[in-house]
């Protein structure tokens, strides 16, 4: 039997009287980064979606002939011109090399690191190779009146592949928890939408930097899918010393905008860190070439004009959870990235999947998706970015 106390009854909690004090509990329960996954939303309804009816997807790239050759040496002004072995595959008898002086040379024949030439076809005297190795522009073919037609030259089409990862989330609560009253709301509920938040998160993550692999240790198979991080190789802008200038990101917009699928108004998606928003927004204060637009399936997007193309940013607030991918940003060309999906397998939430033989309820998240890059040096990475200055 509880001892009596002595004095006034109040709401100080002593004496166990808070027990019996109702509670004022808010209907919703606050969920913090309801939302981490804006590459995940703009591959799914802006950047494109498509089915596959392999876990394995592949799809063919291919590139202009290259339009430059380098020279190793010459003998002094004269010929043969001297290449790598295995450049001279670049060139055509009737073939227009201009040297780095503008001599324009005729190509006559072309054999293993040999190009047999003739200089100075022009009023530019012969650049000397020897002493200062260099590079020639290909400037097209000039041939004869009446000449056969030229070698036909192509470039050879190349496999690229990725898998579909299969994503499973699940929310399992006891029979007697799901009838009990929850503050809150239905707590079961309530677990469906927070296990949906990181279902997407754990594909968006996937997405930014998973390594593309085909496990058969297993009974059965396992697959990875490939991200940005394992796509993106050509165009990796390192910032040394972690912090980045105009003058940094006028250089890094260079090489982003090099290869586009337009001529004009060329628009890159550029997903930022937290700190390169920062840095827009400090570089804004002098320049205003920022414009916020409105919010496009969720995502708030803000927009960047350089003289050689717009960025359309997106904060990714989850980059600032990792220790060394905090300092990473990534830009894409939005048509060559997109949603894969096993056909009749795109995200879906299953219900109460358990055995009929036990007390409790199981549901499910299910998605078998994958990511697609495609002509990856459309697409770069900016890393290294801890700071900013003007």
């Amino acid at each position: 039997m509880a001892e009596p106390i002595v004095g006034m009854r109040g709401t100080k909690y002593t004496g166990g009287t808070e027990l019996s004090l109702g509670r004022d509990v808010a209907d919703k329960i606050l969920l913090l980064q309801p939302d981490d996954a804006p590459l995940l939303i703009f591959t799914r309804n802006i950047g494109g979606k498509e089915a596959t009816d392999t876990p394995k997807y592949e799809w063919m790239e291919d590139v202009l002939l290259p339009n430059t050759f380098d020279v190793i040496s010459d003998g002094g002004a004269s010929t043969p011109l001297v290449c790598t072995a295995g450049m001279e595959t670049r060139l055509r008898v009737g073939d227009i090399l201009i040297s780095p002086s503008g001599e324009s040379i005729l190509v006559t024949s072309v054999a293993s690191a040999s190009i047999g030439v003739t200089r100075s076809m022009g009023s530019v005297v012969a650049y000397n190779f020897t002493t200062t190795p260099g590079q020639c522009v290909i400037a097209g073919n000039a041939l004869m009146e009446g000449s056969d037609y030229q070698e036909f030259k192509y470039t050879k089409k190349e496999f690229l592949s990725n898998y579909v990862q299969i994503f499973k989330d699940s929310v399992e609560l006891t029979e007697i928890q799901n009838a009990s009253k929850s503050y809150g709301g239905n707590d079961r509920k309530f677990q469906q939408m927070k296990k949906a938040i990181e279902h997407k998160r754990g594909i968006e993550q996937a997405f930014l930097f998973g390594d593309a692999f085909e496990d058969t240790s297993g009974a059965q198979m396992r697959r990875g899918t490939g991200g940005l991080l394992n796509a993106i190789t050509t165009n990796v802008t390192d910032i040394t010393g972690g912090v980045i200038t105009e003058a940094d990101l006028e250089t890094f917009c260079r090489t982003l905008f090099r290869y586009h699928p337009t001529v004009t108004a060329p628009t890159k998606l550029f997903i930022a860190n937290p700190v390169m928003v920062s840095a827009f927004n400090f570089w804004a204060k002098n320049a205003l070439r920022i414009t916020q637009n409105e919010k496009t399936f969720g995502i708030r997007i803000a927009s960047y004009r350089s003289a050689h193309g717009d960025l359309d940013i997106v904060k990714h607030w989850l980059l600032s959870d990792f220790t060394t991918f905090c300092t990473y940003s990534f830009a894409l060309d939005p048509t060559n990235v997109k949603y894969r999906y096993m056909a009749g397998l795109d995200t879906k939430f299953v219900t109460d999947t358990q055995p009929k033989s036990v007390t409790k309820t199981v549901d499910e998240y299910r998605t078998v998706c994958g990511l697609q890059v495609m002509q990856q040096k459309t697409h770069a990475i900016l890393k290294g970015v801890t700071g900013f200055a003007a």
